[in-house]
């Protein structure tokens, strides 16, 4: 047995070994983890404190957080940062009309003066990283926390945040902390964060070069579109962070990115630094199969029609258009996201996988002198079938119900209903100001004819698929509840501002909110939530973290803590090659594509495809100088074999030397199994060449500016 148990922890060890570019590493386990050796054969040609350095400079300067879920990079001295097109989306979408959209045209500021304020951005750096394991657990044993309370933002704010005025950065403007659990919260590291407010938008790509293909082509290659932006950072006058204010000056760094302009090939080395969301690779059989079945699958389900819904609204008029995109691209990614991975775990046999090192651990506990490791699988095993429905219900009504649009917070309408009643001057005029601002953030925009057509679509989708349990009082029969939101169209005084300011100025106002049929349904709705699914998840939450931790902690020492821990979204490297790929049988992938595959791509009737006119013109000249290739073309997007997540977006694609080459954008649909499990042969990183952002920013759009302050090695 002993022999046997030896042989297959062997094997299991050997093939992680054998993966080296597998896992996202932290760089402050590097020398635990004896990562810098590993990093050598591979080809790095810099020192590993070269990148992560905390005493001196290091690439994780130029490494930040871009907004709430992306990576940005510097690339010049005077704060320019560099992100991808759709991780710019959003903002760049609440900034565009019909009259200046800069989402659809795109924006190439022309000089500095031209750089454009925006709204709600931010860009966050990484100043310090501790381990705080001890200081965690030992505030937990204080107070008898379990690993699900350990874990919480309640409980580790507070420490976060007393670390930070004890840190030598507390007097330091715009800094944060926050504590992050590793390891299934067998560990804990403190991240001191400094974020700057004021960043602006220098260069956004028109949407049809930017996000060519559409969701088309997301997740799949090969692909042709500079999915990137460019902003700036800027700073008070002693380079410190500040609101926005005409005043401020671009914040000027001592260390950004080289750009090596002179090419690559097939087999060079490749590292990714940035900020991968989320993975889950320490889950057991069962948990893979919770994860794709009940998680997962209502968001298809539910999503591929939702998709075709708002596509066809979209395909109406350019103002509708503009008004869904965001909504279209978020929801798109996610659905194809969780399609391809269901598909990729099926044609992997994950699960079976799975099974194969359940049988190792099992051994491994037999011999472990653990009494806790002996049946913590079958723990795991009995509270995922006991919970399966709870949360695919719980899943399937996100992707219905709760996609309604109209909606405006409670607590708003509360505090105006309260105001009102008292009767005081002063209460009702800030609650009714600040229910307006509530009102025009979250339902301003609301086209109340396409929600209507939104929830008829999905209502009856609720109906179709839900599991046995407990549903919603109003979700009777699909014409009761058809009827109930057709009510709530109809009559509601929150369909339109106009309404709403109407029956604030009524006599009876109070009586009007409180009872009007969209502050009903969604307090009954919270209620019936609450008490149906929140307060019955949190048991399974609880205990799952619970389990989880002891599990994580077992697969650890037998892998010797070998294994980088599970992404979440601190920074993180990852190494690999450039390298094609082949999918199936038959098929081979080459590992870069050209401008002309645009072309070969182009539609008349598809508008995924639509070719940018202005575009085409450079093509037709062929004319692409000190961006093109050897052979004359214009190289657009390339593969490599980085280990990679959501989150990672917009992250530097670096050479040997750490000099930036490409833009990490997109992962391959085959690979999308690879948030549970990495798999070299199939996981590919999609970036886009340098050559092409660079190409886009000078010669098509005239930010010359811009270039011209980057360090860019031929």
């Amino acid at each position: 047995m002993q022999k046997i148990f030896s042989l297959c922890l062997a094997l299991l060890l050997g093939i992680s070994a054998a993966r080296a570019d597998e896992g996202m590493w932290l760089l402050k386990l590097m020398e635990q983890q004896h990562l810098a050796d590993s990093l050598r054969k591979a080809g790095l040609q810099l020192p590993a404190s070269a990148l992560y350095n905390e005493e001196g400079t290091s690439l994780r300067e130029c490494i930040g957080i871009f907004g709430n879920g992306c990576t940005g990079e510097l690339v010049s001295a005077d704060g320019l940062v560099l992100t991808n097109n759709h991780c710019g989306f959003s903002y760049v979408h609440a900034m565009s009309t019909m009259d200046h959209n800069y989402l659809q045209d795109g924006y190439f500021a022309k000089s500095r003066k031209e750089e454009l304020p925006t709204p709600n951005l931010a860009f966050t750096f990484v100043r310090r990283i501790t381990d705080v394991t001890a200081e965690v657990e030992a505030a937990a044993a204080k107070v008898k926390a379990d690993a699900y309370t350990a874990m919480s933002q309640s409980f580790l704010e507070p420490l976060a945040e007393a670390m930070l005025k004890k840190s030598e950065f507390k007097k330091m403007k715009g800094m944060t902390a926050r504590i992050v659990p590793f390891f299934g919260a067998n560990k804990y590291f403190l991240f001191l964060e400094q974020q700057y407010t004021d960043v602006r938008l220098v260069v956004n790509a028109p949407l049809n070069i930017a996000q060519f293909g559409g969701n088309t082509d997301n997740w799949m290659w090969p692909r042709h579109n500079a999915d990137f932006a460019l902003f700036r950072i800027y700073a008070d006058k002693n380079g410190q962070p500040a609101d926005y204010n005409k005043n401020n000056q671009p914040l000027h760094v001592k260390q950004f990115l080289p750009i090596r302009l002179g090419g690559f090939d097939k087999g060079d080395y490749t590292m990714v630094m940035g900020f991968p969301g989320s993975t889950r690779r320490y889950l057991t059989a069962s948990e893979v199969t919770m994860r794709t079945e009940k998680q997962n699958l209502p968001f298809v389900l539910v999503g591929n029609p939702h998709l075709e819904f708002l596509k066809q609204q979209m395909d109406a008029n350019d103002s509708i258009r503009l008004q869904l995109q965001d909504d279209y691209m978020s929801l798109g990614n996610v659905v194809k996201n969780y399609g391809g991975m269901n598909e990729a775990v099926r044609k992997i046999d994950l699960v079976g996988e799975k099974r194969q090192e359940e049988a190792a651990f099992r051994q491994f506990a037999a011999q472990s002198g653990q009494p806790e490791y002996q049946n913590i699988i079958e723990r795991i095993d009995t509270l995922c079938q006991t919970s399966g429905d709870l949360l695919f219900n719980s899943s399937l009504l996100y992707n219905t119900i709760e996609q309604q649009s109209l909606y405006v917070p409670l607590n708003n309408i509360d505090a105006m209903v309260e105001a009102l009643r008292s009767g005081k001057a002063s209460k009702i005029s800030e609650a009714k100001e600040q229910l307006l601002a509530a009102y025009d953030q979250s339902a301003g925009h609301l086209d109340i004819r396409i929600d209507r057509q939104r929830m008829q679509l999905l209502l009856p989708l609720l109906f179709k698929y839900k599991k046995e349990g407990p549903m919603p009082a109003f979700v009777t029969t699909l014409a009761e509840c058809q009827a109930y939101y057709d009510n709530m169209y109809d009559n509601s005084v929150f369909t339109t501002r106009e309404r709403l300011e109407a029956a604030l100025a009524a006599p009876n106002a109070a009586d009007l909110l409180e009872n009007d049929p969209m502050t009903k349904h969604w307090q009954d709705y919270s209620t019936y939530a609450s008490a149906n699914y929140m307060n019955r998840l949190e048991p399974f939450k609880r205990e799952q973290a619970e389990l989880q931790k002891i599990y994580v902690r077992g697969l650890c020492e037998m892998y010797d803590w070998a294994k980088a821990p599970d992404a979440n979204f601190t920074l993180r490297m990852t190494y690999g090659k450039v390298c094609d790929m082949k999918p199936r049988d038959g098929v081979l992938y080459d590992w870069r594509t050209v401008l002309g595959g645009m072309f070969e791509k182009e539609s008349d009737t598809e508008t995924d495809y639509f070719v940018n006119e202005r575009l085409r013109e450079f093509y037709l000249k062929g004319n692409f100088g000190r961006y093109a290739r050897e052979d004359g073309q214009l190289p657009t997007c390339f593969l490599s074999n980085n280990d990679i997540t959501g989150g990672n977006s917009g992250s530097g694609v670096l050479n040997a030397k750490g000099e930036l080459i490409g833009l990490a954008f997109d992962g391959n649909i085959e690979s999308l199994s690879s948030d549970l499990k990495f798999n070299p042969a199939l996981q590919r990183c999609i970036n886009v060449d340098m050559r092409y952002v660079l190409f886009i920013i000078d010669t098509f759009g005239g930010s010359t500016y811009a270039v011209e302050e980057m360090d860019i090695r031929q």
